[in-house]
C-alpha cells in the first residue's frame, strides 16, 4: 500500500528499497499511538522492528484502523523528506555558454503535495478518529459549563460561595439583594 501511495509500484526500477519502506512504516508506527486515541494500546519496537499486539491480526479491534493510519503517516513522512531535500536542491541553475538561466518548480509541486497529499488525508482523519464517539464523550466533559453547588448568582461575590453574605467581618460589604 505504501509504495503505491508512494507512486513506487509497478515500476521496472523501484525509488524506495524494501528496507526504507519497512523503516519509515516502523518509524510511522512508533508515532501513531501519540497522536491517535486508539482503543488497543499498541507497543512499538523500533529495534526490533516489531507492534504488539499485532495489527493484522483480526481481533484487534481497530487493528485495521492502525494500518491504515501507519501507512498514511509514513507517506506523508516520505512526502516530508523529499519535499526537504527539493528545497535545498532547488534553485537557480546558470551556464556560461551559451547563457542560460534556469529556475526548477519541483519544490513548489512538492509542496502542493504536502498541504493536499497523503500529510493533508493523514491530519483530516486523525481528527476525524479522534474526535469520534469516544473523543467526543472526552470533549463534552471537559468543555462542558461547571456549576458550582455554593454559587449564588443573585449575590455579586457569588464566587465565594455561602460566606458571601455574612460580610467576612468586614473585609467585603454587603451588597443589597
Amino acid at each position: 500500500m505504501l509504495r503505491t501511495l508512494l507512486n513506487d509500484a509497478g515500476c521496472d526500477e523501484v525509488t524506495y528499497t524494501p528496507q526504507r519502506l519497512n523503516d519509515l512504516l516502523i518509524t510511522a508506527a512508533y508515532f501513531l499511538p501519540l497522536e491517535i486515541n486508539f482503543n488497543t494500546d499498541f507497543a512499538v519496537d523500533v529495534e526490533a522492528k516489531t507492534i504488539t499486539p499485532d495489527p493484522i491480526d483480526s481481533s484487534v479491534a481497530d487493528g485495521d484502523e492502525f494500518i491504515n493510519f501507519m501507512v498514511l503517516k509514513s507517506a506523508c513522512m516520505a512526502d516530508e523528506g523529499n519535499f526537504r531535500t527539493a528545497a535545498l536542491a532547488q534553485g537557480i541553475t546558470a551556464r556560461i555558454g551559451p547563457a542560460s538561466l534556469q529556475t526548477s518548480n519541483y519544490g513548489q509541486y512538492l509542496g502542493m503535495l504536502m498541504n493536499e497529499g497523503p500529510c493533508k488525508t493523514f491530519a483530516e482523519l486523525v481528527k476525524l478518529y479522534n474526535m469520534s464517539y469516544e473523543g467526543k464523550k472526552i470533549i463534552r466533559a471537559v468543555m462542558s459549563p461547571f456549576a458550582s453547588n455554593s454559587f449564588d448568582p443573585s449575590n455579586m461575590l457569588g464566587s465565594l460561595g455561602v460566606a458571601d453574605n455574612q460580610g467576612l467581618g468586614g473585609i467585603y460589604p454587603r451588597y443589597p439583594m
